[in-house]
């Protein structure tokens, strides 16, 4: 079940809002306005009122209106692809937005930063049967002229091998 909360202040981007559920600090919202949906980021609370920054024009919001909570925090993608595009702040690719939205992009609208098809080729670093631990290199994937580097999870406990 979503957990929603009301507009019950509104000065410029900045939305308070009221929600009798728990509330994270920097976690994603989603104001809604007709069909949009205005991306938000919970800045304050103060109680169960959330003072949250709205990434979009707020021209039209009115007090009442219903405010999702995501239960996620404001993060970006990183990953090969990145380099040489161009993005708006809520990393939305520029390009890609303005083929489908035409060159006034329309605010509620948003795209992945990657292209979740797109193949890239791994080279590996080490051989079968190596050691590693959390945070050591396992290999790389080039993009242009710099080479990602892919680690092993920061999360992994004590050592591990190196299977083909």
């Amino acid at each position: 079940m979503k957990r929603t909360g009301k507009i019950v202040g509104i000065s410029g981007n900045m939305v308070k809002v009221e929600c009798h559920s728990f509330i994270i600090q920097n976690e994603v919202a989603y104001i809604i306005h007709g069909a949009e949906r205005l991306k938000a980021e919970v800045i304050k609370i103060r109680g169960n009122v959330a003072e949250t920054q709205v990434y979009e024009n707020t021209t039209g919001l009115v007090i009442g209106e219903t405010v999702e909570f995501t239960d996620e925090l404001l993060s970006v993608e990183l990953g090969p692809g990145l380099l040489g595009q161009i993005f708006d702040g809520l990393q939305n690719p520029l390009p890609q937005l303005a083929e489908k939205c035409g060159f006034f992009l329309k605010r509620g609208v948003y795209m992945d930063a990657l292209s979740e098809g797109k193949e890239w080729e791994f080279t590996p670093i080490l051989k079968e049967g190596a050691k590693v631990r959390a945070g050591d290199r396992l290999g790389f994937v080039p993009e242009k002229t710099f080479k990602h580097y892919i680690m092993a999870p920061f999360s992994l406990q004590g050592d591990w091998e190196i299977a083909s």
